[in-house]
């Protein structure tokens, strides 16, 4: 199964956001997306709602604990994400968190105006 992790700042648009998914998933071999996986502590923004209806899939939200704990996994640090959130990269630790305990990151964090993607693929 693969997942689309995703982060983003305040002033991201969806189509700020559907050109770094468009990055992202050209380089995950075409693999069926399985969910959209996000911060948690994001909840009430509208963004994650209009990027899942755009892919036509479901949202995973990741609680900011379980993207801590993987932190030594995420192959991005992000030295505002981390002063911020204490997350070494977002959209990789809500990636390898959706993809469960087996998940293996396959497509890094790429970055674009304001808006971070990564994909990581697993078995859950």
């Amino acid at each position: 199964m693969i997942f689309l992790g995703l982060g983003w700042n305040s002033r991201a648009t969806l189509t700020q956001a559907q050109a770094c998914i468009a990055l992202a998933l050209a380089q995950q071999f075409g693999k069926e997306l399985s969910a959209l996986a996000v911060p948690a502590f994001r909840h009430t923004e509208n963004l994650p709602l209009q990027v899942a209806k755009w892919l036509g899939t479901r949202i995973v939200w990741v609680e900011l604990a379980a993207m801590q704990q993987l932190n030594a996994q995420c192959q991005t640090v992000s030295a505002r994400s981390m002063q911020h959130t204490g997350v070494a990269s977002v959209s990789e630790a809500c990636a390898l968190v959706a993809a469960g305990p087996q998940g293996k990151l396959i497509v890094p964090r790429c970055s674009m105006n304001g808006v971070t993607c990564a994909v990581a693929e697993g078995d859950i």
